[in-house]
């Protein structure tokens, strides 16, 4: 038996760990066109001079202690299912006769006029991440505009302010987070990085970024002219399918796969921000591109490759700002779709620090936000996860003191421990 892994992060880690649960001696192979195996959610931390070495997810000990070999600095380009070989862009075949895809997400890029301009980067490797950190330095970057208030835009343009660059974010909806936050969350966020000295325009787009060959400056679509001595897009992220499409695999918003993790090909496997999964909180298969999510189902796409038969039950939306002067967190649905969901609001951001909503559909918890204070909110994402009624306890689902104390009995010991993982910065996980 022969494991193939394609990728090198959390999803790749996730299987290697689930085939070890199994398989103490078959060869496993990871191949990968980046050099090592690091946390892709703290990338930005490499513009303050965060040391390199912390970046790190698993170190050379890790694959050395599981028996891996790593085929690094190459890219799969095609799979053979039927020959059962992955090939490599140096012309190299690679047997497998099991086979995880976790190719991860590729940055969208609009199509934005002068994009190819020198100075306009993504953000989502750590090579894209370093090449603008030496772009900043040899071009004495002052000004940078981002375009995107997501989770990697908002957070390039904190560490940015961080060295003392100035900072515009431009913004096609009205608000920072506008997909993953509520308007009060948005609110909050929007102020502590104002505060920080990010601004912000709304309502607006980039549509052409001028300069001969780097960018000098960007005209937005409401024909304002905003100089520019570099750009970042961080409008979001994209399934990476195009390996998955050689071998036959089949693709819709994302690579598409069983509760086993296989996906319509034998013997093919795939995980991480690749793949659609299915929402715990709303019932949709979707893109839900998360790092924690991606170990999970690697793993579990581990244990079945090495023939222990587990589902994957499905991934709850988490995320995290642990960068700001605030904690933000936030999961499942943050802002009801109909007249069917209950909210239940604690705001005391102004006068003590901490904002709590809660979402409640038919007597369960369906979402929530957290911000200023996150003790004990993952007693919050069990109580998600497990579909637990809370009509008893609605109101204090969003007091700072809930608690297991606040539980059924037969709750507290047999049925629900409080989720230590959901709530630490799962950007080191």
């Amino acid at each position: 038996m022969r494991y193939v892994i394609v990728g090198n992060s959390a999803a790749a880690v996730g299987c290697i760990t689930g085939i070890r649960k199994v398989d103490k001696e078959n060869e496993i192979v990871v191949i990968s066109y980046e050099d090592r195996c690091y946390s892709k959610p703290m990338i930005a931390d490499v513009l303050v001079d965060f040391p390199e070495e912390k970046l790190l997810y698993r170190d050379e000990k890790f694959f050395e202690e599981n028996g891996v070999t790593q085929i690094l600095g190459h890219k799969a380009i095609s799979i053979n299912p039927e020959s059962k070989v992955v090939v490599l862009d140096s012309g190299e075949l690679v047997p497998y006769d099991k086979l995880l895809i976790s190719t991860g997400a590729v940055p969208f890029v609009p199509p934005i006029e002068g994009s190819d301009k020198k100075g306009v980067f993504t953000f989502t490797e750590l090579g894209s991440a370093k090449a603008f950190k030496e772009y900043i330095k040899e071009n004495n970057v002052k000004e940078v505009i981002i375009i995107g208030s997501g989770f990697i835009g908002l957070e390039v343009a904190y560490f940015l302010r961080e060295i003392g660059i100035n900072v515009t974010v431009v913004e096609l909806l009205d608000r920072v987070l506008g997909k993953a936050l509520d308007k009060r969350g948005s609110e909050i966020v929007e102020k502590m990085l104002r505060d920080k000295g990010v601004n912000f325009i709304f309502n607006n787009t980039v549509e052409r970024i001028e300069g001969d060959e780097k960018v000098t400056s960007v005209t937005l679509k409401s024909g304002d002219v905003l100089r520019a001595d570099a750009v970042v897009v961080a409008i979001g992220v994209r399934p990476n399918v195009e390996l998955a499409k050689t071998a036959g695999v089949e693709v819709n918003r994302g690579i598409v796969t069983d509760d086993h993790m296989a996906t319509n090909v034998p013997d093919i496997y795939a995980a991480g921000d690749c793949i659609e999964c299915l929402d715990i909180t709303d019932g949709q298969r979707k893109p839900l591109p998360l790092f924690p999510l991606a170990f999970e189902q690697g793993f579990v796409a581990g244990l079945n490759m090495a023939g222990k038969k587990m589902e994957y039950l499905g991934g709850l939306p988490l995320n995290s700002l642990k960068f700001l002067e605030k904690p933000v967190l936030n999961a499942g649905i943050v802002e009801p779709p109909d007249d069917s969901y209950e909210v239940i609001l604690n705001d005391q951001f102004e006068k003590k620090g901490y904002y709590r909503k809660a979402i409640i559909k038919d007597n369960r918890l369906v979402g929530f936000v957290a911000i200023g204070e996150i003790d004990r909110v993952g007693i919050l994402t069990n109580l998600i996860r497990q579909r637990i009624d809370v009509s008893g306890i609605k109101d204090r689902l969003v007091s700072l003191d809930f608690g297991l104390v606040d539980l059924p009995q037969e709750w507290r010991k047999e049925k629900l421990v409080e989720d230590k993982t959901a709530y630490k910065d799962w950007r080191a996980v």
